[in-house]
């Protein structure tokens, strides 16, 4: 079409030429006459105006064309073939996208798929590595604690069950069965050798006695003392009180006399109050002489070491040894809570018993095992931290205490294995903080979201926690030097976890 119209258009303008030739006016002679003249101009202009109004039907009779060929093209363009070939491109395309899109999801899941197996491999390659760690490159004790705790009881109770036979007819303090407490008992210890295995034996008056605990008032002396007051018990009856029958607190000679044995004021008493040094020495002297009576001494050597506060005994044989420290105590009330016969400060007066916590802390661990993951490694961050730990600048009951808070506040979800750096950041940035702020609260005293399992007296549940760190509060020179402690500790412990080596 378009090569029609171009062909019409030529054919238009040479007929316009010719005709223009054709009608042009031809020369005359130079003389015309008026009326050819006025012929002729009149018939110029009429060709003149044809001329125009032929150009303008010309030009009308392009554009219509030209219409005629943009709406005839669609018509054209449209032949059976040409549709069949734009469905079959647009097929074409359609089916194109629809794989893309199928490989883009496959893609996709694929992805996601190859992500969560990286995952997966990335937290079994941590696992294994974090086991590499903390079996293989950490050295823990060789000994089994377990099996050390139930050696150590089987020992203290055959101890107490032929200490009672001898005493059964004396008025010495009666010896109770003994509780484990301490590091071992509650499950990791910060020795690398020798493990100390301690025990407590709670002791009750004998008979015609009574203990009453006085609160030692002094505020020189840090945490809650007491003094055990001993004093001689009336059996009489109430009708004949102060007659002719045989008390202790009125004839004390007389029973003295006629069982031939002293009260307990005559022989572990200062004063009227039980002396704490004069019970170890009584106790150690019949650990001693009772030795060979008992079924271990066929396999293992005793060896009393020198204590004053306490009966330290070594048990060794061919193979291996360990140490057996013995407490002394007397139960407030009905509670967990003891006073004991530890040592506080350099200069314990032998009549001062320190209110003990270690029953009700060991209890709170047992309980804390049965509510954490089964193969979580809380007392191994608390192992670790206490083997590296600068004994000279901070105690190990600091960090001890510092756990003993996470475990009460962190969810026990937290204390899965592979938390176990975690765990370890947690406790390093609380001991920070405790020791800029120079404030660390005791976690048994004034606590009273401890589990009903703990049981504490009326006022230790009311009291106001004690701040451990109170010393470094009034020295800053110990509090720059436990400030530096804690650097080299987060140093140690990197040099740890690097090599292996506490």
């Amino acid at each position: 079409e378009n090569i029609d119209s171009q062909t019409m258009d030529s054919w238009v303008l040479w007929f316009l030429f010719l005709l223009s030739v054709v009608q042009y006016p031809q020369p005359m002679g130079d003389v015309l006459d008026e009326v050819t003249r006025q012929r002729m101009e009149l018939r110029a202009k009429f060709q003149e105006q044809e001329r125009i109004q032929l150009e303008q039907e010309v030009k009308q009779l392009v554009l219509m064309q030209s219409g005629a060929s943009w709406r005839d093209l669609p018509r054209s363009a449209l032949q059976p073939w040409q549709v069949w070939a734009f469905a079959g491109l647009l097929v074409l395309l359609l089916a194109i996208w629809f794989m893309w899109r199928k490989r883009s999801c496959e893609a996709e899941i694929s992805g996601k798929e190859e992500k969560e197996k990286e995952e997966e491999e990335e937290e079994e390659t941590w696992a294994y590595d974090l086991r590499w760690l903390l079996e293989e490159r950490i050295q823990w004790p060789v000994q089994d604690l377990q099996t050390g705790c139930n050696r150590t009881m089987a020992l203290i109770d055959n101890f107490i069950s032929v200490l009672r036979r001898v005493l059964s007819r004396t008025f010495y303090p009666v010896l109770q069965q003994a509780i484990g407490i301490g590091s071992a008992f509650e499950g990791w210890t910060a020795r690398e050798e020798e493990i100390v295995y301690q025990v407590l034996v709670p002791l009750t008056p004998p008979l015609g006695h009574v203990f009453h605990l006085e609160r030692d008032t002094d505020q020189q002396k840090a945490g809650r003392n007491f003094r055990v007051r001993v004093e001689l018990e009336c059996r009489c009856p109430r009708e004949y009180q102060g007659m002719n029958m045989l008390c202790f607190q009125h004839h004390p000679d007389v029973i003295r006399r006629m069982t031939q044995q002293p009260n307990l004021l005559d022989t572990l008493c200062t004063g009227s109050y039980l002396d704490v040094k004069k019970t170890v020495r009584w106790f150690c002297t019949l650990v001693g002489a009772s030795w060979r009576r008992l079924p271990e001494s066929r396999s293992w050597h005793l060896a009393l070491l020198p204590s004053k506060r306490s009966c330290n005994l070594r048990l060794t044989n061919s193979q291996e040894s360990f140490q057996v420290k013995v407490l002394f105590g007397v139960r407030r009330h009905t509670s967990d809570i003891f006073i004991s016969s530890r040592r506080r400060g350099a200069h314990t007066p032998s009549t001062m018993w320190p209110e003990s916590y270690a029953v009700a802390e060991r209890k709170f661990f047992k309980y804390m095992a049965w509510q954490v993951p089964q193969d979580s490694s809380h007392l191994k961050c608390l192992q670790l931290l206490a083997r590296v730990l600068a004994r000279k600048d901070f105690s190990i009951h600091s960090i001890k205490t510092i756990v003993m808070h996470l475990l009460h506040t962190v969810p026990v979800s937290q204390w899965h294995r592979r938390h176990f750096l975690l765990q370890l950041s947690d406790a390093l940035e609380q001991l920070r903080l405790s020791l800029e702020e120079k404030h660390l609260e005791h976690f048994i005293v004034g606590n009273q979201r401890l589990p009903e399992e703990i049981r504490l007296p009326p006022d230790v549940k009311r009291a106001k926690p004690p701040n451990l760190f109170h010393s470094l509060a009034q020295d800053p020179a110990a509090h720059s030097q436990a400030m530096q402690a804690y650097l080299d500790l987060r140093h140690r412990l990197a040099r740890v976890l690097a090599y292996g080596h506490c």
